[in-house]
């Protein structure tokens, strides 16, 4: 399992709070959504040459005081991808965590793309969501 982390300035902790408590700005912050029906999604994903669709569910989210984590599991032609999100916010700034695990037989042949391709997703999901919040700058 790989891990990419970061930490935002906030400025109000309150709305922040209530835009990463949205299951809806979740999803809709996912790249390449085309559909949404309840926790599931469907998207278009460019991975290196590739234009692949795939299919999502949301199969966790958590919302515990200052704390939101959550589940996504992806799946495609070969490939399954579970990004698990953690975010912890404070009274001026955020701590976010995301961990994913790419398994199937094309993310063995073409690893080091997916590996980043992952990384621009998880990254992509956790900046979408703040700016829904107007979070503040990069810290």
């Amino acid at each position: 399992m790989s891990e990419v982390m970061g930490t935002r300035k906030i400025k109000d902790k309150d709305k922040v709070l209530e835009a990463l408590s949205d299951k809806k700005t979740l999803l809709g912050c996912t790249p390449g959504v085309k559909e949404i029906d309840g926790d599931k999604f469907t998207a278009q994903v460019k991975v290196g040459l590739l234009n692949v669709e795939v299919e999502g569910i949301l199969k966790d989210f958590k919302v515990n005081g200052n704390e939101v984590s959550n589940l996504l599991e992806v799946t495609g032609p070969g490939i399954i991808v579970a990004i698990s999100t953690s975010v912890k916010v404070y009274d001026d700034y955020l701590e976010w965590k995301a961990s994913y695990d790419v398994t199937g037989p094309l993310a063995r042949a073409i690893s080091n793309t997916i590996d980043r391709k992952a990384k621009e997703i998880a990254t992509e999901i956790i900046e979408c969501t703040l700016s829904s919040a107007d979070v503040g700058d990069d810290s």
